[in-house]
């Protein structure tokens, strides 16, 4: 092995009593190399039985060809790693292993010698949750799916893109009417901006037909669809630049700007000459990367909308923090909005231009109550290991959701968290007096920050999960990797708070118990993770700063 010239590598052992042998041959080969003068090996040996321990025949080997083929059980790696460490096989075999045996490494557990056949490189990102619902479909459906719903924010399509009828029908009626200029669609953080954007990216997408099909977004009725084809761009405005922007709309629209020094420029310029006729879909325009979310609305969006033939759809909201809401003041005896310095920024000086306000939306409620039944209909197909059920009763899934869209205020995001907390409870609880008091509280009343709160006291140890959760929240571009830098940030942030050190072990634990709040990418060869939803990131840096 020395001799081979290779920089590191693996010895594994499938014996009885393994423990100390694995150490024995460790020592002994590091030995043998500290005597060569030529460059060292990272070296690690692999047992599957600590030194008291008997190996069961083949168990070993099967068990980790089917963690390799099958994925993690315990969530130790994903699909977008690479290459899975043997700490990482060795905390999977042990699961599988449960009381049979106990997997041993020797030498240098973060090795990445074990190639991941599962891995993809360019797999586009995903709700962590969403992995249940999209199985029946194809890899090459599945794949296209959430690569075009990612245009928008991939998350929100774990919302099964329930309602918003009234709203579809007046985006897609301007569409009609206009062949020129931008409409914005704006709301109150939590509203949906997102999944409602995400709902017409797919449909109107050719490739995500057959996606739409399996997962019945075509099924919901007379609907005001999207005409297939209808967007040429559909680009994520999140943590990016003014020039990644225009660069993004460039490469969907066949447009090379590689030798460009101004892509917001260039891309306007290239349109214009030509004379193209396009539509652009944009979301997340504030939450842009700090600064440039007004040259991005002025020098790329904006500027599309006023060239002639093109049209602009715009998913912000009304500033960067959410705060503003529309004002109406008089100027010269007449009424004028003002919309928001974001919105404001983004009206073109040719061509139509609209607002359409989630918040106004009288389908809200209703569309609320749609989506909690759906949500726990879904539970209800779920067999426990005693053969029970939870919310089977159609009746008192019906009284759940009502409760919900009147706490909810219209806001969306809050009937996520309390679907978390639903399913949780056992149905009967709608029977009990004030049962809503076990629901977050009203969002009027609370905020989202108050109700993030109370929702990650439902895990059963919150401070983890919450002190895990928090380096998420300044992270930045497609967000942390799970591997040694998500842990030693999380360890660091905690020193003021709980002092607690955070573990490889306890990344995988939080990614499965609270998947719900995480993003799942790919970057360099290895899976990862962002939050869900950018009100999740403003509560978990208040509470990390508070006092500071």
């Amino acid at each position: 092995m020395l001799n081979s010239g290779a920089t590191s590598g693996l010895i594994m052992l499938d014996t009885c009593y393994s423990g100390f042998a694995a150490h024995e041959i460790q020592e002994a080969v590091d030995r043998a190399a500290a005597c060569q003068a030529g460059p060292g090996m990272d070296l690690a040996v692999l047992v599957p039985s600590l030194h008291h321990e008997k190996s069961y025949s083949g168990l070993f080997v099967k068990n980790m060809m089917a963690a390799l083929h099958d994925g993690s059980l315990g969530g130790h790696w994903k699909d977008g790693d690479e290459f899975v460490t043997l700490f990482e096989m060795r905390e999977e075999l042990r699961l599988r292993l449960d009381d049979e045996q106990c997997a041993y490494v020797a030498g240098r557990d973060g090795l990445k010698i074990m190639p991941n056949p599962r891995y993809r490189a360019n797999a586009a990102d995903r709700a962590v949750e969403m992995d249940a619902l999209l199985a029946q479909l194809s890899d090459d459906d599945r794949e296209h799916f959430l690569r075009k719903a990612a245009g928008t924010d991939v998350g929100n399509s774990g919302w099964f893109f329930t309602g918003r009828h009234t709203s579809s029908a007046s985006l897609v009626l301007w569409l009609g009417r206009n062949d020129q200029g931008l409409m914005v669609v704006t709301g109150a953080p939590g509203s949906g901006k997102s999944a409602f954007l995400g709902r017409l990216a797919v449909l109107a997408d050719p490739g995500s037909q057959a996606a739409c099909r399996v997962l019945g977004l075509l099924d919901e009725g007379n609907e005001p669809n999207p005409v297939i084809g209808t967007f040429d761009a559909v680009v994520l405005v999140k943590n990016r630049r003014v020039d990644d922007v225009a660069r993004d709309i460039a490469y969907q629209l066949d447009i090379d700007l590689s030798e460009s020094s101004s892509p917001p420029r260039d891309l306007v310029l290239a349109l214009h000459d030509s004379g193209r006729r396009v539509t652009v879909l944009a979301d997340a325009l504030d939450e842009a990367e700090q600064g440039e979310e007004v040259f991005i609305a002025r020098d790329v969006l904006r500027a599309i909308a006023g060239l002639p033939g093109c049209r602009v759809i715009v998913g912000t909201r009304r500033d960067r923090d959410g705060r503003t809401i529309a004002r109406h003041t008089a100027v010269d005896g007449c009424e004028a909005t003002d919309a928001g310095p974001l919105i404001e920024s983004l009206r073109p000086r040719r061509g139509a231009f609209e607002i359409l306000d989630l918040d106004l939306d009288d389908d809200t409620d209703r569309d609320i109550e749609r989506y909690v039944e759906i949500r726990l209909a879904a539970r209800a197909m779920d067999v426990a290991a005693d053969g029970s059920r939870r919310w089977p009763t159609e009746r008192r899934r019906r009284m759940a959701a009502r409760e919900v869209a009147r706490q909810a205020g219209r806001v969306f995001l809050y009937a996520r968290f309390a679907v978390s907390a639903l399913e949780a409870l056992p149905e009967d609880v709608v029977e009990l007096p004030r049962w809503y008091g076990q629901l977050p509280g009203a969002a009027a009343e609370a905020g989202l920050h108050r109700i993030f709160g109370e929702d990650l006291k439902r895990f059963e140890d919150p401070v983890l999960v919450t002190e895990v959760l928090t380096p998420l929240a300044f992270a930045r571009g497609k967000g942390l990797p799970r591997r040694q830098i998500w842990p030693e940030l999380a360890t660091a942030l905690a020193e003021d708070r709980s002092g607690r050190a955070y573990s490889a072990a306890d990344i995988s634990r939080v990614v499965r118990e609270a998947g719900s709040y995480l993003i799942e990418g790919t970057e360099d060869g290895q899976s990862v993770f962002r939050l869900y939803h950018q009100s999740i990131g403003d509560f978990l840096r208040r509470e990390a700063t508070r006092g500071n």
